[in-house]
């Protein structure tokens, strides 16, 4: 009979080895059928290899040893069978043993005779499998006649031995196929999981060549890391997602986008879940054999089976933990957020730009304000769709959210498993009735759970919403940085900041508190169930057995994981379902259409056309311009006039398809798709593309990148073009000047250039562009009336303007109306004039025009005025073309250029101590930390003590009781928050003899008492914890946070606000979140680890020196791992950065990318930085599997040794078996959770360690006497020899000046670019601290009072306006120092209302006022109400408008010295010539510098200071500075400036006074 079932098993496995050869038999099939060649070179969906890497792979050596083995196999079974002499049911064994090896023999010949490495690889891992089962099938045949081999024949013994290691050795090779040559992708190594053999890849083994190389460098870099397989790739994911087009909501599409891998994930868990008790059952049946052992027989044969089971089970378990939890982070969490964030991206880049803030204009409108709460949440919603941060935040914390829960939402169906299979086994340990009664109390607990489950997602809910809060508020801080330390508002602004994150704070707290009461749950739940369940099992049964008391509690044990999961996945799920449902709100929110027709030329046809809004905005919420009827003739100049505010940019912005169309038909012409457009072929003869078109903003976007760079904007480098565009645009000047030349770094936004000049570049990217419909907007305000009339004739009228349509914004007409073919006049919410030019004229209407626009003499004026601020670009400049090449040559060919921006600095090798210290005293100090050592040590004592008290307890059932529950260690899979909350213990202790009294009641009450206070400490340890890393994150918090407010503008400049974004975003979620729990969970192990070693000397000698040998081994892998891990996890938060600031600059850029065309371009940029990130993340994760998996194969080694050893030690008896094999087990998770969470402190300490690098950055002079509280008193200014540069390694900018300002004199600043016109004005502000020399205002030398007091008591308008998101009230006076009629009186001023408050033509409008005089509705003026909402950075506003608030925000404060640089550039002549009136007659009492682009601004002040070069020229009054050329006979600079426009007389007229201006 035994023969039967042994021939029907074995009949099986040769069956399954017949089933694992049909695919190479179908490969076979296939061969014959269809002959393949071979590809020269191997190439897949992941890459191309390369001829070198074709050279290097090979796999000659295993097919080899792959043929050896089987031949050796076939071999020796013929001897083996003719040796075997027969016996009953033998022959059938030699068949199907014969049968085996033919097939494998069959499977091999197949794969050596493959010419596809991966249909090799695939096969070998079926004859490994076939190998495995022949290894299986010798082996039960083995055992089976192992005492007649053994005393028989010694060559069949041999025999015997060698077909058996041949089949071992076969399956071996199966795996060690290697998949294919190493492949590239665009040049760079792709990731080299699908590219080695099977054995490397389950063996997690084939980064083994970058840990090696950590080592060796003590570092990494992106460059050694290779990059993502197509798997993960962000532009692979991406198509695929599209190449589905699911309709369903976005989760159900991600389910079904990666259903294998969560299939696998799914299925894997499961099997994990019956795994996980092996160990367990096996040590029952251990410790049933030790109970009834009689002390000096034999082990029988089934008791070393149960040793070999125990490590065969504990390695299976551990493999396919591993195994799943890299399948939950390589297949699901990188790609997932890759997947995500592209999307986002993507969505971004087609989404409608809305600009308004209509929603808190509806509040501030309703009647009493009682809507604000019930608006609360759509106002959430809405901010989400406009506002940039949250849209950042999209990536930052909602797409990796959902994909980090991704990862561990298989614990959802391994939790229910895992609860049914505990349930089985304890039924049959304890029976029904004592289970029953045990879960009755983890129903009790159950409804707290839940209830602070819900406390805790509300919470976390909350948290985010206020995170999204401090994020919007740091930012337009961040973006405003110049405009606050200009006006000395830091502390104000720090307070603001301070405000948010103490709610911030508070919400952190509440999350921990939910937190504590879940984890108080967690510790309770178990301790009572297991307490109850053995209570009632020893009433009912009467007896208490060493077996089932231990064994119990280690499932119990399990059970505590098991249900302590539920609670929190719970929570993560409803947190990762908040961020999917933001995420889907986003990608349905509305995308730019279609809202033109194709045409040859730009034409409105009865068009009315309003700013992007919601869909459900209410018509007269919107700014339109009505019934447009105008047609721009192609290839011609086209200009369009109007007021401030008229609506100018809004038509633009309808040329570029930016607009809600409400009515009619708008005709443009449609440019060919990128790819269609073979940019890379482009030459002089096809250059220009007819229908492609080029924008340039009102506010100039720039790249953070070189100025080549910006110029070219990704299209191939025409020379001879670039030259062209370089002189046309009055830029020859500029990179000559600049270090670096054409070469050089701009900072983001183009921080490091003057205003002209980032205009100037963003009209050369246009005019290099191959478009050929350009469309400008005002490019002439932010450069000087002589560089723009250049510009003018040279640029949009010259050579490269040859053919292609313009259409220019400007206010002046008078300059452009020599070249103009056609003029449209906005005005009234409509078209006022529009025509060809000689029509208009014939008409009288361009006089008309001209005279809204300026005065005659404003005219005159203008056009007298003269190069102030400019290169010296004049005709005889731009003919010198030998010259300017050679200029340009002489630019390119210098040294590398420096960076303006510099690279994030990452820390090499481990966290330093002053890191650890620095927090460790934040959050408490030193009686903190050790009053903390002393409660973790106080709970691993309670919890030695519990286990011991139950050693003791069942001691009395026996003569020593077991407590065997070592199951812990395999349980420990990883959900590290959890394991924090459980407390690794030691259940048995070598105790003395303790006679006590038999009495039930008296056990169980001390046991629980003990359980009861370790889980009351347990829990409070936690609060405690929490209260230290809270008040760390406070005061790491507002150092960060004061410094960055402080730091020298310089420094803020070079820095891009992603950096700084991420510290106080990304860096403080892992510090208010992470470090406590990281922190704690690292003591707890630590201390559990030193437990065992103290209780392992109870035990034996031998199994510390093991545990010693076994912690070598450990650390070596611990320390490789880390030398990894550590650049690593830097890695990935320094690839974080670019994402963000990729992100952020592109949404600032929209306009023009899409204006341009260049949306594709700038997807695949964007993919490329969020493949770097995947890339850190991706290795820091397969790092860890590659230690974990190495730990977990030594402590199942050692367990099976720790057996062996018990097993031949005479005189150990079950108790003390039972307390070695927990020991064993328990050692090592300790070690491995020990060093997790060392490397997890240390790698999340790297948020602290970048954040204090920041806190200790050198900040502003603090420093200083405090003035008298009225001073200035006077504005008196005295400037004495004045030495200033940027930088100790820059040469000074000012060199050496003196001058003198008497008490409310009106100065004028002139001097070409360069020459230290701006420079002064941040020496003034001692944003540029002096080398030398001093500046006196009323006679207190600056350099000695406080910084705080000098900016808040001088006034600048620089000429960026920079305002931020909230009221035109919190903009003029953002603290609440004015009445509303002093700021309505600051608007009236300024001209922004007047006293009728009904100037419609003013200001970009938001609201509609019916008119009753006529049909179309009027736009109202959005300064009449100072609630008025004003969107981030203004964007609601046009460019003059931007200045004039912020004129009038300098003019409340009533200052005695005022600064205006070039502050009224961007508006209309007569607002210019108003807003000058008001200066004049406004601010009799103050000092006024005024630095202009217009001459007609400064020719009427009381003196003129021309700077060249760093040094004073010429000063004084106008009229002494024309004379003094007179004089001398040679022209002073100031009246050659003036003889150089050859309007000589009318600005003399102004000069001596004989004319008005």
């Amino acid at each position: 009979m035994h023969n039967d079932s042994m021939t029907a098993v074995v009949a099986t496995g040769v069956g399954f080895i017949g089933l694992f050869s049909l695919p190479a038999l179908s490969v076979l099939a296939l061969r014959f059928r269809k002959r393949e060649r071979r590809q020269p070179i191997y190439e897949d969906a992941d890459g191309k290899a390369t001829p070198e890497s074709e050279q290097a792979f090979s796999t000659k050596l295993q097919t080899a040893f792959l043929l050896l083995c089987v031949a050796v196999g076939c071999g020796v079974f013929i001897p083996r069978v003719l040796l075997s002499n027969g016996g009953d049911g033998l022959s059938v064994f030699a068949l199907l043993d014969a049968a085996s090896w033919i097939l494998l023999l069959f499977q091999s010949i197949v794969i050596c005779s493959s010419r596809s490495s991966v249909e090799a690889y695939y096969l070998g891992i079926y004859t490994f499998l076939s190998a495995l089962i022949l290894t299986s099938i010798l082996l039960a045949q083995d055992i089976r006649i192992f005492r007649s081999i053994l005393h028989g024949d010694h060559s069949l013994l041999a025999l015997h031995i060698t077909e058996l290691t041949a089949s071992i050795c076969l399956a071996v090779a199966g795996l060690s196929l290697p998949r294919r040559p190493d492949v590239f992708y665009r040049g760079e190594l792709v990731d080299r999981m699908y590219t080695v053999s099977a054995f490397d890849r389950f063996n997690f083994s084939w980064p083994s060549q970058i840990l090696a190389l950590a080592s060796k460098k003590n570092d990494l870099d992106m460059a050694d890391l290779p990059r993502p397989d197509h798997y993960t790739r962000s532009a692979a994911v991406s198509a695929d997602w599209k190449r589905r087009n699911y309709k369903y909501p976005v989760w159900i599409s991600l389910i079904l986008s990666h259903k294998w891998a969560f299939a696998l994930q799914w299925g894997l868990t499961v099997f994990t879940s019956i795994l996980n008790f092996a160990p367990q059952w096996v040590i029952l049946q251990l410790l049933r054999i030790l109970e009834t052992h009689e002390p000096g027989s034999k082990y029988g044969m089934e008791v070393w089976v149960l040793v070999v089971l125990l490590g065969v089970a504990i390695i299976a378990q551990s493999w396919v933990e591993n195994y799943v939890f890299w399948l939950s982070w390589g297949s699901l969490t990188v790609p997932i957020r890759a997947q995500l964030s592209t999307l986002v991206f993507e969505k971004s880049m087609r989404k409608k730009d809305i600009k308004g803030a209509e929603k808190s204009k509806k509040k501030t409108q309703a009647e009493g304000g009682s809507e604000d709460s019930a608006e609360n949440d759509d106002d959430d919603d809405e901010a989400l769709k406009k506002s940039k941060q949250s849209t950042t935040n999209l990536i930052g914390v909602d797409g990796k959210r959902v994909s980090d829960f991704c990862s561990y939402q298989n614990m959802f169906p391994g939790t229910i498993f895992k609860l049914i299979v505990s349930l089985i086994f304890l039924v049959s340990l304890l029976g029904w009735t004592a289970l029953i009664a045990g879960f009755s109390a983890m129903l009790a607990i159950m409804p707290i759970n839940i209830y602070f489950s819900k406390k805790y997602s509300a919470a976390q809910d909350r948290l985010m919403k206020l995170r999204d809060e401090k994020m919007g508020v740091v930012t337009e801080a961040l973006q405003g940085i110049r405009q606050i330390k200009f006006s000395a508002l830091e502390p104000e602004w720090e307070r603001k900041i301070n405000e948010v994150r103490e709610r911030e704070l508070g919400a952190v707290w509440a999350v921990f508190m939910a937190d504590t009461w879940l984890i108080g749950c967690w510790i309770t739940s178990p301790i009572l169930l297991s307490a109850i369940s053995l209570t009632v099992y020893a009433l009912v049964t009467g007896s208490l057995t060493p077996s089932v008391a231990f064994v119990s509690l280690g499932v119990f044990k399990a059970l505590e994981l098991t249900l302590s999961v539920i609670p929190e996945l719970t929570t993560d799920l409803l947190d990762a379902w908040v961020s999917i449902k933001r995420i889907q709100t986003y990608l349905d929110s509305p995308e730019v259409s279609e809202v033109s027709k194709d045409s040859d030329e730009v034409r409105f046809d009865n068009a009315s056309i309003a700013w992007p809004s919601e869909d459900d905005t209410k018509i007269e919420d919107k700014f339109v311009l009505r019934n447009l009827n105008v047609t721009f003739p192609k290839g011609e100049l086209s200009v369009i006039s109007g007021k401030t505010g008229s609506g100018k940019s809004l038509m633009l912005a309808a040329i570029l398809g930016e607009v809600d169309l409400l009515e009619g038909s708008l005709y443009v012409p449609k440019a060919p798709p990128l790819e269609q457009r073979h940019d890379s072929k482009a030459n002089r003869d096809n250059w220009i593309i007819p229908s492609a078109i080029a924008y340039v903003a009102q506010i100039p976007w720039i790249e953070n990148a070189s100025i080549k760079d910006n110029v070219v904007f990704g299209l191939p480098y025409d020379e001879e073009r670039y030259n062209k565009t370089v002189e046309v645009c009055a830029l020859k000047k500029d990179l000559e000047m600049l270090t670096d030349g054409e070469n050089t770094e701009i900072g983001a936004n183009g921080i490091n250039l003057s205003g002209g000049q980032k205009w100037r570049v963003t009209l050369a990217r246009a005019m290099y562009s191959r478009a050929g419909v350009l469309v400008l907007d005002d490019i002439f305000s932010a450069v000087d009336a002589h560089v723009g009339r250049y510009i003018f004739e040279k640029c949009l009228n010259g050579e490269l303007a040859v053919g292609r349509t313009r259409i220019l914004v400007t206010h002046h007409v008078a300059l452009c109306e020599p070249k103009t073919k056609y003029l449209v006049e906005l005005g009234d919410g409509g078209v006022l004039n529009a025509g060809l030019l000689s029509d208009l004229r014939e008409e009288g209407s361009l006089q008309k025009i001209k005279s809204h626009e300026q005065t005659r003499e404003e005219i005159e004026a203008y056009e007298s005025a003269t190069a102030v601020n400019s290169d010296e670009s004049t005709d005889e400049d731009a003919s010198s073309t030998n010259a300017d090449g050679e200029t340009l040559k002489k630019v390119a060919s210098k040294s590398i250029a420096r960076k303006f921006v510099e690279d994030e600095a990452r820390e090499q090798g481990a966290v330093r101590k002053h890191i650890y210290l620095t927090y460790l005293k934040d959050s408490g100090g030193l009686f903190y930390w050790a009053f903390a050592f002393v409660i973790f040590a106080v709970v691993q004592v309670l919890s030695v003590g519990r286990s011991w008290w139950l050693k003791i307890w069942t001691s009395n059932q026996q003569e020593q009781a077991i407590h065997a529950n070592m199951i812990n260690a395999s349980e420990n899979h990883g959900y590290s928050y959890i394991l924090g909350a459980q407390q690794p213990s030691i259940h048995t202790m070598a105790a003395p003899r303790v006679q006590a009294n038999n009495n039930l009641f008296f056990y169980l009450g001390i046991y629980v008492a003990l359980a009861v206070i370790t889980s009351l400490i347990g829990t409070l340890k936690f609060v405690y914890m929490y209260h230290g890393s809270i008040r760390a994150s406070r005061k790491l918090f507002a150092k960060l946070n004061f410094t960055i407010l402080h730091s020298p503008i310089r420094w803020l400049d070079t820095v891009p606000v992603g950096r700084i974004l991420n510290r106080f975003t990304a860096d403080f979620h892992v510090i208010d979140s992470q470090l406590a729990n990281s922190l704690s969970f690292g003591v707890n192990s630590f201390l559990s680890l030193m437990g065992v070693i103290v209780a392992g000397l109870f035990v034996s000698p031998y199994i510390v020196l093991l545990a010693g040998i076994l912690l070598l081994i450990c650390l070596y892998y611990a320390i490789l791992y880390l030398r990894a891990a550590r650049p690593v996890k830097r890695l990935e938060s320094t690839t974080k950065s670019p994402v963000f600031e990729q992100f952020g600059s592109a949404l600032s850029g929209v306009a023009t990318i899409r204006g341009f065309d260049k949306s594709q371009i700038y997807i695949e940029r964007m993919q490329r930085k969020i493949d770097d990130w995947s890339t850190a993340t991706w290795h820091l994760w397969l790092f860890n599997r590659w230690m974990g998996w190495r730990m977990a194969l030594v402590g199942s080694l050692f367990a099976s040794f720790v057996s062996i050893l018990i097993l031949k030690t005479p005189g150990i008896d079950a108790a003390l078996a039972g307390f070695a094999l927990a020991f064993a087990l328990e050692f090592s998770s300790c070690v491995m959770w020990s060093i997790r969470f060392y490397a997890n402190v240390e790698l999340n300490m790297n948020a602290a360690e970048r954040i204090i690098e920041y806190t200790e950055l050198s900040t502003e002079s603090l420093d200083g006497t405090s003035p008298p509280a009225a001073w200035p008193t006077e504005g008196r200014i005295e400037v004495d020899d004045l030495v200033v540069g940027y930088a100790s390694d820059l040469p000074p900018v000012l060199k050496g000046i003196s001058f003198n300002v008497n008490r409310t004199e009106r100065i004028g600043v002139v001097g070409r670019t360069g020459a230290g016109k701006s420079s002064l004005t941040l020496a003034l502000f001692r944003f540029l601290e002096a080398r030398s020399g001093t500046v006196y205002i009323d006679g207190i030398d600056i350099s000695k009072i406080k910084l705080h007091d000098l900016r808040s008591r001088l006034a600048i308008i620089p000429q960026d306006p920079v305002l931020f998101s909230g009221s035109v009230r919190e903009n003029l006076d953002p603290f609440n120092h004015h009445t509303d009629a002093e700021l309505r009186d600051c608007l009236e001023r300024v001209h922004l209302i007047n006293n009728s408050s009904n100037n419609s033509g003013v200001a970009t409008p938001t609201a509609a006022e019916p008119s009753s005089s006529s049909i179309t509705p009027k736009n109202t003026n959005i300064f009449n109400d100072l609630d008025s909402p004003i969107s981030e950075g203004g964007l609601n506003l046009s460019q003059g408008q931007r200045q004039l608030l912020c004129l009038a925000r300098a003019i409340v404060s009533r200052p005695r010295v005022m600064v205006l640089d070039e502050a009224t550039s961007a508006v209309d002549m007569h607002t210019d010539a108003l807003i000058q009136r008001s200066i004049r007659e406004e601010f009799t009492d103050a000092t006024l510098l005024v630095i202009a682009h217009r001459l007609s601004t400064i020719a009427d002040f009381d003196r003129i200071l021309v700077l060249s070069d760093g040094m004073v020229a010429e000063f004084g009054t106008p009229r002494e500075l024309w004379e003094q050329g007179e004089e001398e006979g040679k022209k002073g600079m100031f009246r050659a400036m003036c003889e150089e426009s050859g309007e000589r007389d009318k600005l003399r007229a102004i000069v001596f006074g004989e004319g008005e201006k």
